[in-house]
């Protein structure tokens, strides 16, 4: 993740990272499905959506305290 990106996703409301949250797991879903049967030629894709999740989970962690 960009250091941009990040600083886009922390002015973000907790609302908008819910849903940014449930949208990236979602897409980690269907890269894993792809993954399994064969569709999906890069896999660090994967491995991205799963940092990206990571990231949303501690900014709302750190809204909540």
């Amino acid at each position: 993740m960009s250091r941009k990106l990040v600083e886009e996703m922390r002015k973000l409301k907790k609302d908008k990272l819910f849903n940014e949250l449930d949208t990236s797991i979602n897409d980690l879903f269907e890269l894993r499905t792809k993954v399994s049967t064969g569709q999906l030629a890069d896999v660090s894709q994967v491995r991205k959506a799963r940092r990206k999740i990571a990231l949303l989970r501690t900014l709302i962690n750190e809204i909540e305290e």
